[in-house]
């Protein structure tokens, strides 16, 4: 998807009963997945037959004068779509293998999944609280970190074939990724008691749900503040009664957002904060310093004046479905502005398309 979004033709090879994520929901539009229209605009639909000796000749045909191929090595079909067999015929190929568990050692073989992942990479420590068991992440996490660091070796792949002359097979693996980016965590293991600052001390502190107003939730950072503004703010907030708390000492210091002892005096302030709305609140912290951030849901979100400024989201036409609510890429080229130029495929629906150019 983010290749596509980028400016790539993308054609998608699936099988005569089409890609597991279509059937995906509810809810369905146009009796096709969300989930699948969503992850699969800017991409062309070829439906073959992997099983069949013509369905990987026409693939293979397709790969042959491709710059760029993505395949889930644990699920090739047929020997003929290895890269040592497509390299041979497409030299300049890019081949990016995307796996579970990378391409050797006794995992490499083995089926993957999410969820192990996640367990496996100790991704599941950050969440929950101490001393329960782990939460897994709501999210594919390391599916898409996947995902990301596999656009990224794949534009490093294309700069070096200018160089090299060739290109060259990638691997990219589920595992592999979420441990790259949870390794930036594990300093704090080393006393974690004693490590804190942002995201280090996620062992030890209890999950944070923001700071409660009468109308909703906010985040709050007291790290620009004035000195001397605390006593004012305090006022405001109706909060003189903390001084008399055996705590005072911590809330006076790096006591919110992120802070070293946020988590330690976050009743205190939920206790002032939520005599208040979120416009009130707001106003009274941003007014002496500090900042405030909303805690949105999706329908906030659309309604967000931000997001509507950017244009985050955008509305496209999707055949049998009528219009279609699309999440942008958060980067923004100046002189080749994003586009939407195909909504997600009808299975197969580029079929003839693709075999003319094919020659066939």
């Amino acid at each position: 998807m983010e290749l596509g979004d980028a400016g790539a033709d993308v054609i998608k090879i699936e099988s005569l009963s089409g890609d597991c994520a279509r059937g995906w929901g509810p809810p369905q539009e146009g009796g096709t997945s969300s989930v699948f229209l969503r992850l699969n605009r800017n991409k062309r639909s070829i439906a073959l037959d992997l099983d069949s000796t013509e369905g990987i000749a026409i693939a293979c045909r397709i790969l042959s004068s491709a710059d760029v191929a993505v395949v889930d090595v644990n699920r090739l079909p047929d020997p003929s779509f290895r890269y040592e067999q497509v390299a041979e015929s497409n030299p300049q190929l890019v081949y990016c293998a995307i796996s579970g568990f990378g391409d050797r050692g006794p995992w490499a073989d083995r089926p993957s999944g999410e969820l192990p992942v996640q367990l496996m990479s100790e991704a599941t420590s950050s969440l929950g609280r101490t001393g329960e068991p782990p939460v897994r992440a709501g999210t594919d996490i390391a599916s898409m970190y996947a995902a990301i660091h596999g656009v990224q070796g794949i534009c490093a792949a294309l700069l070096a074939r200018d160089r090299i002359g060739s290109g060259q097979r990638l691997d990219v693996s589920l595992f592999g990724s979420l441990l790259a980016m949870r390794s930036t965590l594990w300093v704090a293991l080393s006393n974690p008691d004693e490590w804190w600052g942002f995201h280090l001390d996620s062992y030890v502190k209890p999950p944070d749900h923001g700071y409660p107003c009468s109308d909703g939730r906010i985040f709050v950072n007291l790290a620009g503040m004035k000195k001397g503004e605390l006593d004012s703010l305090l006022a405001d907030l109706k909060m003189d009664w903390v001084r008399d708390d055996r705590q005072f000492e911590f809330l006076a210091q790096e006591s919110t957002g992120a802070g070293r002892y946020a988590h330690t005096v976050h009743h205190l302030w939920d206790r002032g904060i939520q005599q208040f709305t979120v416009a009130e609140a707001t106003n009274i912290i941003e007014r002496h310093g500090g900042l405030v951030f909303p805690m949105n849901d999706f329908k906030m979100i659309e309604n967000n004046d931000q997001v509507k400024a950017v244009g985050m989201i955008r509305s496209v036409e999707q055949p049998g479905a009528g219009r279609i609510k699309e999440m942008i890429p958060p980067w923004d080229f100046a002189d080749t502005p994003y586009e939407i130029r195909l909504p997600a495929p009808r299975l197969g629906e580029h079929t003839d398309a693709i075999l003319k150019e094919l020659g066939s």
